[in-house]
């Protein structure tokens, strides 16, 4: 059995650090909103904790319970927790790999609100289960769902977007990247029969084998997916990761929301984890070269401008939008405007009758417009 299903190595901690940092996050907001249930589905849950003392996502799910529980007064949401995974662990002979997860969790404490469950269900079986019960979410619940497959053979776009339709659940999914752009062009033949998965995906995803893009590399491809699941599921936002576990070797996270607020604390969590870029982690030397450009070199400071130039009464609400349609946070945004009033002239309209002294880009309760002269 391969070592990486044994060892969590510094990519999957990586990705489930990033999956820790925005669930933490993810309670604070709803703790805070009219929202009274959350479902939380990790559908491969793996083995909880792995050989090289390596926490998976059961685990510290269960961690930011419970710091959020005691930093705020012991409350917390009541939360419907569902930890899946088939077969038995690579750890442990004869120990399913849930019951091994199950006997981790219940060392760390559970408010008594917190109900956790443990299936050994395939996913294509369980994913019929899940669509049902989200689509009978009520307006004061909401459902995050975590799919991390072994592989893609499984995932259904299809399912993604019925998991989504009524804006109540996010997705975080991640994809080996690797593997399936070194397929792509190849598998659009239906000779190719081990290529039949990854062809119906992209059929899926694209519409039909003619509309499948051409792929320059992986980052491209990962890019193009992005695109098109924005389009093809309607969310309002989609999100991306990137890991590369070795040298031009990529996974990617996934994220997918109908909801602003939900998108910035994703974006925040990204920041957090590759606070020169928020864009991804590589194992190879950073130094060497950087993994993605700032904004002066991504060219978001010309598109920004471009933006305010050819479109008039653009208020700091429609550029919060606009930075998050970009991947950036408020922040940046506001470091691309320094920039651009370098050398242009920046006016700023109260449009609420109080001073306007500031963009107020991450301020929902001020309104102002701003303009290039």
């Amino acid at each position: 059995m391969k070592e990486s299903q044994k060892n969590l190595f510094e990519h999957s901690d990586a990705k489930v650090s990033l999956y820790e940092k925005y669930f933490s996050i993810y309670l604070n907001v709803i703790s805070r909103t009219f929202i009274e249930n959350i479902y939380l589905f990790d559908l491969f849950c793996g083995e909880g904790i792995y050989k090289d003392s390596g926490k998976g996502s059961p685990v510290v799910a269960m961690e930011c319970i419970k710091r959020h529980y005691f930093s705020n007064n012991k409350s917390c949401p009541n939360l419907y927790i569902t930890f899946n995974d088939t077969g038995y662990s690579q750890i442990e002979k004869g120990v399913l790999k849930t019951e091994r997860v199950e006997r981790f969790i219940n060392e760390i404490y559970r408010p008594s609100n917190v109900n956790v469950g443990f299936t050994n269900i395939d996913y294509k079986d369980l994913i019929k289960k899940l669509l049902n019960r989200v689509s009978k979410l009520n307006n004061n619940e909401r459902a995050l769902i975590f799919i991390d497959p072994w592989g893609y053979k499984e995932i259904k776009p299809e399912d993604l977007k019925e998991l989504l339709r009524d804006g109540k659940t996010e997705v975080l999914l991640f994809l080996p990247i690797y593997f399936m752009s070194r397929f792509a062009e190849k598998s659009k033949d239906s000779a190719f029969h081990g290529g039949k998965p990854l062809r119906d995906f992209l059929i899926e995803l694209f519409g039909s084998v003619d509309n499948i893009p051409k792929f320059k590399s992986q980052i491209d491809f990962i890019e193009k997916l992005r695109l098109q699941f924005k389009n093809y599921l309607s969310v309002e936002f989609v999100d991306t990761f990137k890991i590369e576990r070795e040298k031009n070797l990529w996974f990617t996270l996934f994220f997918f929301t109908s909801n602003k607020k939900g998108f910035a604390k994703m974006l925040e969590s990204k920041w957090s984890l590759d606070k020169k870029n928020g864009e991804g982690f590589r194992i190879a030397d950073q130094a060497q070269s950087a993994l993605f450009d700032d904004i002066t070199q991504t060219g978001y400071i010309d598109k920004l401008e471009d933006f305010l130039t050819n479109n008039s009464g653009v208020t700091n609400q429609d550029l919060l939008y606009f930075g998050l349609q970009n991947n950036f946070l408020p922040k940046h945004t506001k470091k691309a405007l320094d920039r651009i009033k370098e050398k242009r002239d920046i006016e700023l309209i109260s449009l609420d009758g109080q001073k306007a002294s500031s963009y107020y880009i991450s301020n929902e309760k001020r309104l102002v417009e701003i303009k290039i002269k």
